[in-house]
C-alpha cells in the first residue's frame, strides 16, 4: 500500500466511523434518552461524585483526587482500545458518542478508589485490590451487563479483576508519594 492509498483508506474508514456514530446518536436518542437505564447510567454520575465530595478528606483531597485522575485516565486509555477492537460495548450511554461511558469510568471506578484509599489506610493494599477487583469484575460488571450499561463481546471477567486490581495498586502507590511536599519546600 502507497502512502496516497493510505491516507484513501483512512478517508474511508472516517465515514465509516462517521456512519456508525450518527447510528449510535440515533439509538440513544431515539430509544434509550430517559429509559430507566439511562437514568441509571446519569446517577452513577452524579451520586458517586456527590458522595465523594461529603466524605472527602480536605487535608488529602489533592493526593488522593490525583490518584483518581490516574485511575481515570488509564481507564480511559484501556478502554478505548477495548470498545475499539470489539472487547465490550457500552449499549446504552448518557451521551450519545461511540466509545464513552461516563458513568462507570469516570465517575464509578475512581471514586470507589479515592474512598478505598482514603478509609483506613492501613489496611494491606492488596487486600484492597483484590476486593476492589472482585466487586468490580465479578459483582459490577455483570450487574451492568443485566441493565444492558456493559456488553462483554471478547472478553473475560478474569482480565477485568486483574486490570482493576492492578489500577487500585496504581492509585495507591501514587497516593503515597511524596512529590506534593516537595512543591511546598521549594
Amino acid at each position: 500500500m502507497t502512502y496516497q492509498e493510505g491516507l484513501n483508506q483512512i478517508d474511508k474508514a472516517t465515514n465509516k466511523i462517521t456512519e456508525a456514530n450518527q447510528m449510535i446518536v440515533e439509538a440513544v436518542t431515539d430509544a434509550f434518552l430517559f429509559t430507566w437505564q439511562w437514568w441509571i447510567a446519569l446517577v452513577m454520575i452524579i451520586l458517586p461524585w456527590t458522595i465523594w465530595l461529603i466524605l472527602l478528606n480536605r487535608e488529602n483531597a489533592a493526593r488522593i483526587f490525583s490518584a483518581g485522575l490516574l485511575v481515570m485516565v488509564l481507564s480511559e486509555i484501556l478502554d478505548t482500545f477495548g470498545v475499539s477492537y470489539g472487547k465490550w460495548a457500552y449499549p446504552v450511554k448518557i451521551a450519545p458518542v461511540a466509545t464513552i461511558n461516563f458513568s462507570f469510568r469516570l465517575s464509578v471506578l475512581p471514586v470507589v478508589v479515592m474512598l478505598l484509599l482514603q478509609y483506613k489506610p492501613r489496611i494491606n493494599p492488596f487486600i484492597k485490590a483484590v476486593s476492589f477487583g472482585v466487586f468490580g469484575a465479578y459483582i459490577g460488571l455483570p450487574i451492568l451487563s443485566k441493565i444492558d450499561l456493559y456488553k462483554k463481546l471478547d472478553w473475560a471477567y478474569t482480565y477485568s479483576f486483574l486490570i482493576l486490581t492492578v489500577f487500585y495498586l496504581m492509585a495507591h502507590w501514587f497516593s503515597r508519594l511524596n512529590s506534593f511536599e516537595k512543591i511546598n519546600k521549594n
